[in-house]
């Protein structure tokens, strides 16, 4: 027999490798920082309301949860009904366990915004210490706690810590069959059969993946333990090796066969089978095509020093596999398996979805894990050198994992500078990133006015939101659990049911439609948003404004620290303004003017009166708060100046005057690029010129001579130095400046 090389240690009679109280001391001890790190970032914001983006996914997790609560039923239904849905309406794109478990969560916590993510949360929290567990049963202590912290820098993983959708929970539970089974063969005891066919059965009703995971190993497990495997890699218990190689397969077949059934019962099959073969178009592109289109995306996730540490350990756990012959060295290439054929098979998912590979996360763990491992014999015969030892002692050991330890921990350090930074990215932009140059919006604004409407209208009403509130599941879970019909048309009288009522979004709504409504009902305006109750007597708007404040130090933790608090208040200056512009009987504000906006307004109300030198007072008086801008187009607005405000939401605030009028689907554009990337960041910088700017609140048509407008830009500031650039666009071109002339957009703001 071929002599087995020594990377790896001797195990103990429990079964595992044997190492020293002070290597096994200092790895727990970095095992536990990783884990309450990881868990703080999974807990932020736990108790915040749920948001656009990808986050909007996890209010569906809770929707579906209340659903199953309320009706009594098995099935996943993303849609709040009257009465008890049927099977036609039930989900069955992927298995139904996340579903159950949010369930299981919001009976006993109640219907809150933590139940969305609570799950995630958890599971991630104790990915760490699972990790560290199974390298420190495969290899040694240091492998473990390089697994745990390999973990916990990835700027993919900590962006998706509390991500209740198919990855968080698909990877726990994966690592859990994996440590079962590890643990397992190690020992050959029975309690380890149910551990690994629990994490197994709970992978198996998470995701589709996990079917991949399985015939993995099961391929292997039979040529293993009956096709000659026994000559390589050694004897086994037999009965054990058989009940677990049984246990895999009957809960593979069975689960599989299971949601057959019920997909065909449903009348969904053919749904299921269109949606992969959609998740799977485009797949003779050359996957090197392929991955250089994606190339941003998985440097951001990753960084090129995790993707390079990552290449060295697929070939370094192969060799380790062949060389050392022992099974349990598959574990990490199991996983790295399952993340390639998600990733590599279902193209369209992961050109849309940027958290697509985040199971590669679990894959550089073990990856790291199988790094320290093999280099920890070398460290050891080098500080026994450096001793001057004739043999390795105790102490040499030691040092030797902790030294190939702390090797590894440099580039992990340098990882994580580009993964806290990725975690806030993640928040600010709903887990979108860049989103390939399309606008993101938090709607964080938009969900405290719904949330805010829930306490105005019965508990049975029926929510009817127009196609400009761009509706999503975090809107309608913000909506209290009442039915809510999306992308309604302009009612021409009273809605059914009592109490309906009718949103709206003025940005993104074309100004016949508002003009109607306007006309036709009684519109109470809350910054941009319109809400209608049409059995109600018409009557002129009623406009609130959003007053915002910092978080404190627990709200930023637990609530907010992305979004400012927000107060709904009545604004006699707003109400003026709504009702000059949709043509209303319109009493100027008696009260001076206390903010920056009320100024504005007042500004608008003294051009409206004529008073010229009233106007003009008011105008130096605003402009003097701006950074001033000298930037106006041939009979066209004028951008005054800007102002820049920091906080937990920067925004940038772009003061307009107006010419008059403007053509329909002229708009005020303000795009970003960035030029560099970030102080000693390894990712590349961010290629794609993105849009940020949202349109105004009040239609361009309406817009009249001399009045001040402003257009509040959130800024989302991406990895290096952006330039922001603002232009009023007409039919797709640039409108021509005046001054300066030359040039078709004006720099507005630059962030390093």
């Amino acid at each position: 027999m071929i002599p087995r090389l020594s990377l790896r240690l001797p195990q103990g009679s429990d079964g595992l490798p044997v190492a020293s109280a002070r290597e096994a001391r200092i790895a727990r001890a970095l095992v536990a920082l990783a884990t309450v790190w990881f868990f703080l970032v999974a807990a932020w914001e736990m108790f915040g309301p749920v948001l656009a983006g990808h986050w909007a996914s996890t209010a569906s997790m809770g929707i579906i949860a209340e659903n199953m609560l309320r009706w009594g039923i098995p099935g996943p239904v993303w849609e709040y009904t009257a009465s008890r849905p049927g099977p036609e309406l039930y989900y069955c794109h992927h298995p139904w366990g996340i579903f159950w478990v949010t369930a299981f969560f919001m009976k006993i916590v109640g219907r809150h915004d933590v139940v969305c993510r609570l799950a995630a949360i958890l599971l991630s929290a104790a990915t760490p210490p699972l990790l560290y567990a199974i390298g420190r049963s495969i290899w040694r202590p240091a492998a473990g706690a390089a697994a745990a912290v390999g973990f916990v820098v990835l700027p993919i993983t900590l962006a998706f810590a509390s991500f209740n959708a198919l990855e968080v929970p698909l990877v726990f539970w994966s690592l859990l069959a994996i440590y079962g089974w590890v643990r397992l063969v190690q020992t050959w005891r029975r309690r380890f059969l149910f551990v690994s066919a629990i994490g197994l059965f709970m992978a198996l009703h998470t995701d589709w993946p996990a079917f991949v995971l399985a015939g993995q190993w099961l391929g292997f497990g039979l040529v293993r333990g009956y096709l000659g495997g026994r000559r390589f890699f050694g004897p086994l218990h037999e009965r054990r090796y058989a009940e677990l190689w049984i246990t895999w397969a009957v809960l593979s077949v069975l689960t599989g066969v299971l949601y057959l059934a019920i997909f065909q019962k449903a009348g969904k099959l053919g749904d299921l089978l269109a949606i992969y073969g959609s998740r799977s178009s485009g797949n003779v592109t050359p996957l090197s095509a392929v991955l250089a289109s994606r190339r941003y995306w998985i440097e951001l996730s990753f960084t090129p020093i995790a993707i390079l540490l990552g290449k060295i350990a697929a070939v370094v756990c192969v060799l380790r596999l062949l060389v050392t012959r022992a099974e349990v060295e598959l574990a990490p290439l199991l996983v790295l398996g399952m993340a390639t054929f998600q990733y590599v098979v279902f193209k369209q998912g992961a050109d849309i979805h940027v958290f697509w590979p985040q199971p590669f996360g679990a894959y550089f763990a073990l990856g790291m894990g199988a790094l320290v491992a093999t280099l920890a014999p070398g460290m050891e015969r080098l500080v026994a050198r450096v001793r001057r030892a004739r043999q390795r002692a105790a102490g040499g050991a030691v040092e030797g994992g902790l030294v190939a330890l702390g090797l590894l921990l440099v580039p992990l350090l340098f990882v994580l500078r580009d993964g806290a930074p990725a975690a806030l990215y993640a928040r600010q932009t709903g887990g979108r990133f860049n989103e390939k140059g399309l606008v993101i919006d938090s709607d964080g604004d938009k969900t405290v006015f719904l949330r805010w409407l829930v306490g105005r209208i019965p508990p049975d009403a029926t929510a009817f939101l127009h196609e400009s509130m761009h509706a999503t599941w975090a809107q309608v879970w913000s909506l209290g659990g009442r039915v809510v019909k999306t992308n309604q048309p302009v009612p021409a009288g009273p809605l059914p049911g009592r109490g309906s009522v009718y949103v709206m979004d003025s940005r993104f709504a074309p100004e016949a439609q508002l003009a109607a409504v306007a006309k036709r009902f009684h519109v109470t305006a809350v910054g941009p948003f319109w809400a209608v109750v049409p059995r109600e007597m018409f009557a002129p708007i009623d406009a609130y404004v959003f007053e915002a404040r910092e978080p404190g130090a627990l709200a930023w933790m637990f609530v907010s620290a992305t979004e400012p608090v927000r107060t709904i208040v009545p604004d006699a200056f707003a109400t003026w303004e709504a009702r000059v512009h949709w043509d209303q009987e319109a009493t100027p504000p008696e009260a001076p003017p206390q903010t920056l906006e009320q100024k504005r307004i007042a500004h608008n109300v003294a051009v409206m009166q004529g008073d010229a030198a009233r106007a003009e007072a008011l105008f130096v008086e605003i402009t003097r708060a701006l950074r001033p801008m000298g930037a106006a187009y041939e009979d066209g607005p004028e951008f005054v100046g800007s102002l820049f405000q920091q906080g937990v939401r920067p925004r940038l605030d772009l003061f307009v005057r107006a010419s008059g009028p403007l053509a329909p689907g002229t708009m005020l554009s303000v795009r970003s690029r960035v030029t560099s990337r970030a102080t000693l960041s390894t990712t590349m910088a961010d290629p794609t010129t993105r849009d940020v700017g949202l349109p105004l609140g009040v239609p361009v048509e309406r817009m009249r001579k001399g009045f001040l407008y402003v257009d509040p830009v959130t800024i989302v500031k991406r990895p290096g130095v952006e330039v922001f650039h603002a232009a009023f666009v007409g039919r797709g071109k640039a409108m021509k400046l005046a001054r300066p002339a030359g040039v078709n957009a004006v720099e507005v703001l630059r962030l390093d």
